[in-house]
């Protein structure tokens, strides 16, 4: 929830941050694009670390890092140490997050993995709603430097409750015995049962990453809204995307994980063809905000079951934090990509998107004859 409020809680404020540090709206996209960065790189070392000391100590040591990115972001001055305090922020937050999702691999698999990773779509809904929305209001009253105070006291908070969890954590470290050698690693990302789901998985989250990132500049030219207003539409999102999540849970009772995940694929299809629509002016502008709530929706549905998919022949943690540095390159890949089309307008954005949801429907549709 923590690592998803840095994405969320910034971005009604971030034509603020732009205005403070004469950044350009390409460059206060490049800051979300560094925190996203920034989740990703824990995944290099994370599980070396943890071999070393332990599942509690990493946590508390990501979770130091976040707090100092969040202080820092407080006293910068110029745009070169925001991006610095951001990229403190992705790691300490990305990487105690993707460690809490990397222990559900090692209890859980296939469609009974996918169900429980739907779980932590609760968590990201409330930084979804509460965030965007807490976000929207408070740069009514404060500067936006209050949204980084917010951030370290909330990881001071997870802090806290890594130190309850402790003892669980050593009784994890003790009792697992499964391990994947770095060796082993080109054997997995060789696997089309594995490189497939990730491609999938980037393209979906790619989208996401678009949309979320270039979602404040869209509705200020689409729509003419303001920072409240974007706020609000959070609160709206984070309902669509709840209602993907129990989608997953319901619909494994009589679908497959590959039927659910070319359903949410071809929702994202949709959603992306809808927004480029209007972009071109063949669709009322309004039809914007229904695309927006498709693309969570589907996002909703899809993470859970490509992500079951790829670590379905390889389980434990290690599986599942390659899966999620490798997406997470490849959304980066695609995040990078729009920021360069912002200049040129919407249009190039939404042409970007459209191919990223086409992709991954044609993805999933591959990695079903590989099976």
């Amino acid at each position: 929830m923590m690592a998803q409020l840095g994405v969320t809680l910034y971005l009604p404020v971030t034509p603020d941050i732009v205005d403070a540090f004469g950044m350009s709206d390409a460059e206060g996209y490049t800051a979300l694009l560094i925190y996203l960065g920034g989740t990703a790189v824990p995944l290099v070392f994370a599980v070396q670390l943890i071999r070393f000391f332990g599942r509690s100590v990493v946590l508390l040591g990501f979770c130091g890092v976040f707090f100092s990115g969040s202080i820092l972001s407080i006293w910068v001055h110029d745009n070169d140490g925001f991006y610095l305090s951001r990229l403190l922020q992705g790691i300490g937050g990305g990487g105690a997050a993707l460690i809490g999702r990397a222990l559900l691999t090692e209890i859980y698999s296939g469609a009974r993995l996918a169900k429980q990773l739907s779980f932590l779509s609760y968590s990201f809904v409330f930084a979804l709603v509460v965030g965007q929305l807490a976000g929207g209001f408070l740069i009514s009253f404060f500067r936006w430097e209050v949204v980084a105070v917010i951030m370290a006291f909330g990881s001071v908070i997870t802090l806290v409750l890594v130190l309850l969890a402790a003892g669980i954590l050593s009784v994890l470290d003790m009792d697992r015995t499964r391990r994947v050698s770095c060796s082993g690693y080109a054997a997995i990302i060789s696997r089309p049962s594995f490189y497939l789901p990730v491609i999938v998985g980037g393209c979906s989250y790619g989208v996401f990453v678009v949309y979320q990132g270039v979602g404040v500049f869209v509705f200020d030219v689409l729509l003419g809204w303001g920072s409240v207003q974007y706020g609000m539409l959070g609160v709206w999102l984070g309902l669509a995307y709840f209602s993907g999540a129990l989608t997953v849970r319901y619909a494994l009772n009589f679908m497959s994980v590959y039927a659910l995940s070319i359903t949410g694929s071809s929702v994202l299809v949709v959603a992306t063809s809808v927004f480029l629509f209007t972009t071109f002016g063949y669709l009322d502008r309004q039809f914007t905000v229904l695309a927006y709530f498709a693309a969570w929706y589907a996002q909703a549905m899809m993470y859970p079951c490509v992500a079951s998919l790829a670590v379905k022949k390889y389980p434990g943690m290690e599986s599942m934090m390659l899966f999620s540095f490798l997406q997470q390159l490849v959304a980066l890949l695609f995040g990078t990509l729009a920021s360069l089309l912002i200049p040129l307008g919407t249009q190039g954005v939404a042409l970007l998107a459209l191919s990223l949801g086409v992709g991954a429907l044609l993805t999933v549709l591959l990695s079903v004859q590989e099976d």
